[in-house]
């Protein structure tokens, strides 16, 4: 056999091998994604929606191929399936379990309402819980029949917000915290230099606490028919937190588990069908229209590049819209905030990129939870911003935060030394604290990036600078108070938004609604792949399983000016 012979053999062998090697991976793949694909069903008459909502709500949920996006629902699908719900004759009633839900009030709010909604058409609303967490409640509240495990119980006990302190931990591991802000209220130093709240960051976080304490108590009483001093007395001596306590206070209707529930609508329906929201959200095809209205989503810390779970990147989001502000099918934008802020730098590039939208084609801001410091810098150069009674809003100022390890290196055995061509050429890198002449260009910064923060605000909302002042330094309100002080315009959710932008874009035929970012396919996925979004991908699964590990991934990025929510608050 001639060498030019075997040669030709290997060859053909070596690519017959390669062909067979890639038609299996096809295969392998294409079966993987059959498999984890969700084929939508055919809803049959007298169906039950289902919505078994045990994890925590987000605006946004990435296609994951490791499982991060575990335990997330969608509050995006959730508001669609009830909406569908509503209108469908096929469809006389909804089963919630809201066991183990984790909400922000502001998207409770807006599921609480269209829930209202369908049982306004004559619907029934069945509700069970393993227990019922305030929150849970906040939704089963509307519901027809409201069962409760016996095991179980009712944590109505009043609302509550926790700071987590950080300093002494600091000074165990000898890191010395270098700390700038602009504005008395801006406390989202705090948790690096005292050990407990300031006076006023005590007084704003009541002014927001107290609020929707009684925004939740009248909605509750108006469900239940309680009066609010009623459920306040409730609250106080923890009297109606056991399931016979909750029944006798009119809670709840029945003491009893998940089948009997579930037996109850087959009762009062006649041998219902179940369907789960996913599915049944699936089943509607889009309305046939070429006008569509583009809604951002973005939640999350603000920093650079591109827009994720968790994160809003500038970049993405400014090259998002370039090409829906050239599409010529997108008559209108609603940017929909969930976010405490973050980089000023990575917000006032989002900022300039809305403005230049804003003078081509109607834009209007959508607050949900919280739309705090960079999370109300963009939504300034928006022409309406909605917000809910209960969504945290404002927090108009800046801080920066260096931190000095030298202390802990000198511990661990770690010395450094440095040549320098200036006295701070090594300015901004660990080593020890900021000399007189760097501490007054750190003020400088953010004093220069806070009168630009409130002359953006004094702009975008047209009211006089004095005005924003006297609403600044960091002070964080509810949306029914930012509406009051003109910080928003109107109250209400994504629909009202989505409803201004119609308006504002003038149409009068049928529109599509197409959400933004897309999240990639797992195909794309799978080609696309790098070593950066599989950390990106644990990140976000240690967050979901360790909250604390979000204040660790926070303290990592904080190297610039930011603007960002006075600390991590959680009300319950």
């Amino acid at each position: 056999m001639s060498v030019k012979r075997f040669i030709k053999q290997v060859l053909t062998i070596a690519i017959g091998f390669l062909i067979s090697l890639l038609s299996l991976c096809f295969i392998v793949v294409f079966g993987f994604l059959k498999l984890t694909s969700k084929d939508s069903r055919q809803v049959e008459n007298n169906s039950v929606v289902a919505f078994n909502m045990e994890g925590r709500m987000v605006e946004w949920v990435p296609i994951s191929l490791f499982g991060s996006n575990k335990g997330l629902i969608d509050f995006k699908v959730v508001k669609k399936a009830i909406h569908q719900a509503t209108k469908d004759s096929r469809v006389p009633a909804i089963y919630l379990d809201v066991s183990y839900l984790d909400a922000g009030w502001a998207a409770l709010e807006e599921i609480r309402e269209a829930l209202l909604a369908f049982k306004k058409q004559g619907k029934t609303i069945i509700a069970y819980g393993d227990l019922y967490t305030q929150k849970s409640y906040y939704l089963a509240s509307v519901a027809d029949e409201i069962i409760l495990n016996p095991s179980g119980f009712l944590a109505f006990k009043g609302f509550s917000a926790t700071v987590e302190f950080y300093t002494k931990l600091f000074e165990h591991i000898a890191i010395k915290p270098i700390i700038f802000r602009v504005g008395d209220y801006k406390s989202a130093v705090e948790p690096f230099c005292l050990t407990k709240m300031s006076e006023e960051s005590r007084q704003q976080i009541k002014a927001c606490l107290q609020p929707c304490y009684e925004h939740f108590l009248i909605k509750i009483g108006a469900s239940r028919n309680i009066g609010v001093t009623a459920l306040k007395g409730y609250a106080n001596n923890l009297s109606a937190v056991l399931p016979n306590d909750a029944l006798h206070a009119h809670f709840i209707t029945r003491i009893g588990y998940e089948t009997e529930a579930k037996q109850l609508l087959k009762e009062k329906l006649k041998s219902p069908s179940f369907i789960g929201h996913k599915e049944y959200s699936a089943s509607e095809s889009p309305p046939d229209s070429v006008d569509k209205i583009a809604v951002f989503i973005a939640e999350g810390e603000i920093g650079n590049g591109s827009s994720r779970a968790g994160h809003v990147g500038a970049h993405g989001l400014v090259k998002t819209l370039k090409v829906i502000q050239e599409d010529s099918s997108v008559k209108a934008l609603v940017l929909r905030i969930n976010s405490p802020g973050g980089s000023i730098v990575a917000s006032n590039i989002i900022w300039k990129a809305i403005a230049e939208f804003r003078s081509v084609k109607p834009v209007v801001a959508s607050m949900s939870n919280v739309a705090t410091s960079g999370g109300y810098y963009i939504a300034a150069p928006c022409h309406y911003i909605f917000a809910q009674p209960t969504t945290i809003t404002g927090s108009i100022g800046v801080f920066g935060i260096l931190f000095d390890p030298a202390e802990l290196m000198h511990k661990i055995g770690i010395h450094r030394d440095v040549v320098k061509t200036a006295p701070s050429a090594d300015f901004l890198t660990p080593r020890v604290n900021c000399s007189e002449l760097e501490s007054k260009l750190m003020y400088k910064m953010l004093q220069e990036s806070y009168d630009g923060f409130l002359c953006k605000v004094s702009n975008g909302r047209r009211l006089d600078l004095a005005c924003v002042e006297k609403l600044a330094g960091g002070r964080v309100y509810t949306g029914l108070v930012a509406k009051d002080n003109g910080l928003v315009d109107e109250l209400g959710g994504l629909d009202a938004a989505i409803a201004k932008a119609v308006s504002l874009a003038k149409l009068t035929q049928k529109y599509r609604i197409c959400y933004l970012p897309r999240p990639k396919t797992k195909f794309q996925q799978l080609l696309s792949y790098t070593t950066n979004d599989v950390k990106i991908e644990l990140l976000d699964a240690l967050v979901q399983e360790y909250p604390i590990m979000s204040h660790y991934h926070t303290l990592s990025i904080l190297h610039s000016v930011q603007a960002m929510l006075p600390y991590k608050i959680h009300i319950d």
